[in-house]
């Protein structure tokens, strides 16, 4: 059967298929558009099962800002930096953060995705994508700020072109310094330092216990491997826990842009300028593809399997 050109391209436009898969899917369905249409779909969500078993670790953090009262933060997953890059992976995320900036109801704990899609109708979206794109792409995890109080703001933060994200709450006791310079400039700096030094909580007393032991277990280890006497260890690793402790923590990490300044110490010198008490309510950080174990190419051993 003939299939004219105009078809072809007709059938291209609207599933993004190439150009043989379109001229094939037509000749299958006997020129029927919408049989042609169903028949590539159907074939695309066959090749993204295929593509899913693949590591994504590269991609983009994403935020979506509604002014400073609500935040949304996204990780978008694909495996490869060009992917990334490509027009297909930009409109992705624009889709993606535009349904969940919709339909993600959940407020100030991250959603975790990796195992299973958040529902059916973001499935589609990233199934017919990973279709045109040809990898495997996940929306990974997300979270959502609102500010409740009339006293406090968010801030966001985008480092390395998406790579590392952060979103802020900052608070004040008067809330009519939270739109003053100095404190939008605080929040920035603090964002910043977060992206650059990821503490683990704001405070020492917000700190992890489960955190905590297993860093008091490797110090044992490694204090007992140094030949300490047995009744010197629990002190030993208790200074070594505190450090510890204190160099994780936002408010007792050195600040990245004045080394003579805690965090702490820093918030505290803006308070003074702004004339009202300022806190720090609560962050988050994303950094792409943290805690995925990146593929490792043997590139003689895949240009073997290719010639095999």
């Amino acid at each position: 059967m003939d299939i004219s050109a105009s078809k072809v391209k007709e059938l291209r436009e609207l599933t993004g298929a190439g150009m043989m898969d379109c001229k094939n899917a037509l000749v299958d369905a006997k020129g029927d558009m919408e049989a042609a249409v169903t028949h590539l779909r159907e074939k695309g969500l066959a090749k993204a099962a295929k593509k899913s078993g693949r590591i994504a670790s590269e991609g983009s953090v994403l935020l979506r800002m509604e002014g400073d009262r609500k935040g949304l933060m996204l990780e978008l997953n694909c495996e490869t930096d060009f992917a990334a890059k490509s027009e297909g992976f930009q409109a992705l995320s624009k889709a993606v953060v535009d349904y969940f900036d919709a339909h993600g109801k959940e407020e100030g704990a991250v959603v975790d995705m990796q195992d299973a899609f958040y529902d059916a109708a973001i499935e589609k979206i990233v199934t017919d994508a990973v279709a045109k794109i040809g990898e495997n792409i996940r929306p990974r995890r997300f979270i959502r700020f609102a500010v409740r109080e009339d006293n406090a703001f968010l801030h966001s933060y985008l480092h390395l072109g998406g790579r590392i994200g952060v979103l802020l709450e900052v608070a004040a006791t008067d809330k009519a310094v939270i739109a003053r310079p100095e404190v939008r400039e605080m929040a920035d700096d603090i964002a910043m330092h977060i992206a650059a030094m990821n503490p683990v909580c704001i405070s020492p007393d917000q700190f992890p216990p489960s955190l905590i032991e297993s860093e008091k277990a490797i110090y044992r280890v490694q204090v007992l491997e140094m030949g300490k006497p047995e009744n010197m260890v629990d002190k030993i690793v208790e200074g070594k826990i505190r450090k510890f402790v204190s160099d994780s923590t936002l408010l007792n990490q050195v600040f990245v842009k004045n080394q003579d300044l805690t965090v702490g110490n820093h918030v505290k010198e803006t308070a003074k300028k702004a004339g009202a008490e300022l806190k720090i309510v609560r962050f988050i950080r994303f950094e792409l593809g943290e805690g995925i174990e990146k593929e490792k190419k043997d590139f003689a051993a895949e240009v073997q399997s290719q010639i095999k």
